[in-house]
């Protein structure tokens, strides 16, 4: 069980870290059945404010191994089309205590191919994800 710590954003206090977390336990037993398929879906960028949480972009990252191996990307690519949000697939590694470093690809609207990232890079990507987003949410304001 992980350490619960808490944040707090517009007056919201929410979990930073899950405290009950198996993730394999329920994909374990969805795969008992035949007939039904499913997928996890590594992470959905948000808006920040309470109440509107729109899906700003949908994101499946891996580790960042070094390995060429293809990760597939076409649900989540459906997922975004779905919700008209970009796409990325973002590989990542540590560097340092407290430090990653990227290879991002968005897969949709636009295709790019594998690009490597700074950390500052990526967090810019995502901030303008927000402030972009911002400009025109009805909760922010």
């Amino acid at each position: 069980m992980a350490l619960q710590m808490l944040w707090q954003h517009n007056g919201v206090v929410m979990t930073r870290h899950a405290i009950y977390f198996d993730k394999d336990l329920y994909s374990s037993w969805h795969r008992k059945y035949d007939g039904i398929a499913m997928i996890d879906i590594d992470a959905v960028e948000i808006c920040q404010n309470k109440g509107c949480w729109k899906p700003l972009a949908v994101i499946e990252h891996l580790y960042d191994t070094g390995s060429d191996k293809k990760k597939y990307t076409t649900i989540v690519e459906y997922i975004g089309k779905a919700l008209n949000v970009p796409v990325f697939l973002v590989y990542y590694k540590k560097v340092g205590a407290d430090s990653l470093t990227f290879r991002v690809a968005q897969k949709y609207p636009v295709r790019t191919p594998l690009n490597p990232m700074s950390e500052e890079s990526w967090l810019s990507i995502l901030l303008d994800l927000q402030s972009n987003h911002q400009k025109v949410c009805s909760y922010g304001k």
